[in-house]
């Protein structure tokens, strides 16, 4: 069994939560990504600030769970307002880049690095319309998401801060998050080959059905079957492409397990025949916070760099290759895309 460490059962800000009181957060700390340590990330006196202030009017958060140095990848914001329990959606935002140096060699004033565009991206589970007018402050309840911007690239380790900028109801609005990039990736990563996990799977002998879906409770089989009847190693050694999800919909932080894990019950539906989908539990015993080894393999970083976050999906090919990674946030019409090219080959 593995034991999580203090560093790993650190328990993540739910984005749910982020979005409706980034005050009080930033008014602990700042609004750094949740994969830095912010009480040690180089702080400047510069006119780039490394985080939002108590008393802007909006704030910011990086909602990416780990970003990689020399890799092409998809980086996540959020916004919302400060204190009013309205977030930002819908719509474009601009994203400014700053390197903030290391711990052993902080940068002052930041150094200006690359600009990208970042799209609404809602969370799964809601009918909203994406591409409705935006950016514009809403309610959660109409529409909760992230910012996404595809193909970002830092070119070196180290602390970085990001500038979301945003024009709303004719007004330039601007907020800064801190985050941290780390030099070598610590989780399955696309182009890499995909762990061979031998996960246990429902009827298991000897396992308790929870930890193989937190949703099987009072001895009750886990639900969905078709995410619980086959190992990630027997898909990919049968060379089918396969979907792994690692979640926990009961016990989930962020509250978006639940979600991300019913839009792959409802994708197996249209593709299983095509492609094998994988839950994975990530809790073995929550109470006594053990993390499923079977998870482990995909969402504990190696060397102990960075936290245990969920949720995560991949996407690996027939070859046994990861094609695609999303954390955090998936929208449903983005997973069905992404589950189409999969199976297309």
């Amino acid at each position: 069994m593995i034991v999580q460490t203090q560093r790993m059962v650190r328990r993540r800000r739910s984005l749910i939560a982020l979005l409706s009181a980034l005050a009080l957060l930033a008014a602990c700390g700042g609004s750094g990504g949740e994969s830095a340590d912010t009480s040690d990330t180089p702080t400047s006196k510069a006119s780039e600030p490394v985080g939002s202030e108590a008393d802007d009017p909006f704030v910011a958060q990086v909602a990416s769970y780990e970003l990689v140095a020399g890799q092409d990848q998809r980086f996540l914001a959020a916004l919302a307002g400060n204190g009013t329990g309205m977030v930002v959606s819908f719509g474009k935002v601009d994203l400014e880049f700053f390197f903030l140096g290391t711990r052993a060699a902080p940068i002052d004033p930041p150094q200006p690095k690359t600009k990208a565009e970042a799209i609404f991206f809602p969370v799964a589970g809601q009918t909203v319309d994406a591409n409705a007018p935006g950016p514009r402050v809403a309610k959660p309840s109409e529409g909760l998401g992230v910012y996404a911007a595809e193909a970002v690239r830092f070119d070196a380790p180290g602390f970085w801060g990001v500038k979301v900028k945003a024009t709303i109801d004719g007004k330039a609005i601007s907020a800064n998050a801190a985050f941290e990039v780390v030099g070598e990736s610590q989780l399955p990563f696309p182009g890499k080959p995909a762990p061979r996990t031998e996960n246990p799977i429902a009827g298991a002998v000897g396992v308790d059905p929870t930890a193989i879906d937190s949703r099987a409770k009072d001895g009750q089989a886990p639900p969905d079957p078709m995410l619980h009847s086959t190992t990630v190693a027997a898909a990919l050694a049968a060379g089918k492409p396969t979907v792994v999800v690692v979640s926990t919909p009961v016990y989930c932080v962020s509250q978006f397990c639940g979600p991300i894990t019913d839009s792959a019950a409802k994708l197996a539906e249209k593709f299983g025949d095509r492609v094998a989908f994988v839950h994975l539990e990530v809790w073995k015993d929550f109470e006594k916070k053990f993390v499923n080894p079977a998870a482990a393999e995909w969402i504990s970083p190696r060397n102990g760099v960075g936290d245990t976050q969920e949720p995560w999906v991949f996407l690996v090919g027939a070859d046994g290759v990861v094609k695609q990674r999303f954390d955090n946030v998936i929208g449903d019409a983005a997973f069905e895309a992404a589950v189409t090219s999969l199976a297309a080959g």
